[in-house]
């Protein structure tokens, strides 16, 4: 078992010096707590925008029973780490973080203990049994997969080197107005990197909204571009616009009909009712009282697995207000895959916002789609309100959804999508191109420059019936020519500041 530590932290010599006057006490514990500052925003991108890691003192006591004294140990005796000493119960865990000087490259130690190395065994375990039966998937995380780690090593450092120097070059978050630093970012691509040259496999199927993590998904896409397999380049091939694509199946009215409506031990959906269950079904029957079978392979709700805290969804509501000629504007402009572009001018000359590269047309996209409901009256959601006057049928049907919980949207979202790229889509692959090393990244699947066009053809032709629409698939080559063209891209910059 590798624990991640600052690569300039000699924990042996600052132990010995100043030993813990608390027992029991293990070292491998203590570096345990200094490895999850490091390793919980591998698996949670949105902590690199925080100042402090979480840690959830519950999950700690679980490993480490007297765990409050080797955080006291390291906070105020080896002066290690640094606290907002701020919690707030079920809502928020305490965050530490390391002092300045440690907040640098990481390297890795063994568990020498082993008790504690059994335990933390045991919660890898947990998670190879969460992907057991994704095998189709999770043998391709095999020794040939491999990583230019000395190449992407240079290549954090340099662009590091490069964005320290100015913020306007650090990636900031509108809805959160809030900037990720450019430490974090090194710290976690230089850690995902490492895990992948050493073969540390993290894979895990996560129970909210079904979605495949790996270590590819945890990776940042710019240093996917060092990957190979078996010596080959590997081609991702990309849903464009894939959450609003996504989000067109919503507004069918097929796709609200229950076409079972039972209770499911396994987190599926269940349906609660505000109104008494009579009138529901009513409607329902009314609506199919010639339905014999929804259109052939078209999604549909049943199809889902969403966590079970989804049960209050008012499916009831939703077909009533459903009419799909409202609904053409904005369905042909995501399957034409312009929506972005469409957004973005309309951002420029009705508000005047002028937004300096696609991620950030995609940042703007999702506070539309996915802040609270409540949001729209502040002075930061002008988009949001414009999108609301753009396609105002959309957004209302988005606004219901969202009426009790702002997060079931993209959840619901997210459920979809990982239903088709990997219970779909993916298992079909495996079946019809048994020797196609296939890769899912959510709303991407990557493979090698052999099967692409099939990979490409099937994701077409499952995405068409599933949704209704056919989808817009862009390919991108995975190759160290990018990472490049990246840094040459942020030294122009730099220059161009300069001059």
């Amino acid at each position: 078992m590798r624990l991640y530590l600052p690569d300039n932290l000699d924990i042996f010599e600052l132990t010995h010096n100043n030993p813990p006057s608390f027992k029991p006490y293990k070292l491998d514990k203590l570096c345990y707590i200094l490895h999850l500052i490091n390793a919980i925003p591998l698996m949670d991108k949105d902590i690199q925008y925080e100042d402090f890691v979480p840690i959830n003192a519950k999950k700690l006591q679980e490993k480490i029973q007297n765990y409050k004294k080797y955080l006291d140990y390291l906070e105020h005796d080896l002066k290690i780490i640094e606290s907002d000493n701020h919690y707030v119960v079920g809502e928020k865990s305490k965050g530490f973080r390391f002092i300045e000087k440690y907040r640098t490259s990481v390297n890795f130690m063994q568990v020498e203990d082993f008790v504690f190395r059994n335990k933390l065994k045991a919660q890898k375990n947990r998670k190879i049994e969460s992907v057991k039966h994704l095998d189709f998937l999770t043998k391709w995380f095999n020794p040939k997969l491999k990583i230019d780690y000395d190449f992407v090593y240079e290549f954090l450092e340099e662009e590091h080197s490069l964005k320290i120097k100015d913020k306007a070059y650090w990636e900031y978050d509108r809805v959160r107005k809030k900037y990720k630093h450019p430490t974090n970012q090194l710290i976690h691509a230089q850690m995902s990197a490492q895990r992948l040259k050493w073969q540390d496999y993290n894979l895990l199927l996560d129970d909210n909204v079904f979605r495949l993590h790996t270590n590819l998904t945890n990776m940042p896409s710019r240093v996917r571009n060092a990957i190979t397999y078996d010596g080959q380049k590997l081609i991702s091939l990309d849903i464009k616009n894939s959450q609003p694509y996504l989000s067109t199946i919503l507004l069918s009215r097929d796709f609200w009909i229950m076409q079972k409506i039972e209770s499911n031990k396994n987190n599926s959906l269940s349906i609660a009712f505000d109104e008494p269950q009579s009138r529901y079904f009513s409607y329902f029957n009314q609506i199919n009282k010639d339905f014999k079978e929804l259109e052939s392979n078209k999604l549909n709700i049943s199809n889902i697995n969403i966590h079970n805290s989804d049960s209050y969804i008012m499916l009831g509501e939703i077909p009533q207000s459903l009419v799909d000629n409202e609904f053409q504007h904005y369905i042909d402009l995501v399957v034409s895959g312009k929506l972005y572009e469409y957004l973005e001018d309309a951002f420029l000359n009705e508000l005047g916002i002028e937004l300096k590269d696609r991620k950030e047309v995609k940042a703007a996209v999702f506070q539309v789609l996915f802040t609270s409901n409540q949001f729209k009256g502040q002075a930061e959601a002008a988009p949001k309100r414009l999108f609301e006057q753009k396609f105002k049928e959309v957004y209302d049907v988005f606004a219901k959804i969202k009426s009790k919980d702002k997060s079931l949207l993209p959840r619901l979202l997210q459920s979809i999508e990982s239903h088709l790229m990997i219970n779909v889509i993916a298992k079909r692959i495996s079946v019809e191109y048994p020797f196609a090393p296939i890769y899912t990244i959510h709303d991407s699947i990557s493979t090698t420059e052999e099967y692409v066009s099939v990979v490409e053809q099937i994701m077409i032709e499952e995405l068409t019936k599933a949704i209704g629409h056919a989808p817009t698939i862009r390919p991108e080559v995975w190759c160290k020519s990018n990472m490049v063209k990246h840094l040459e891209a942020l030294k122009q910059k730099a220059f161009a500041v300069a001059s």
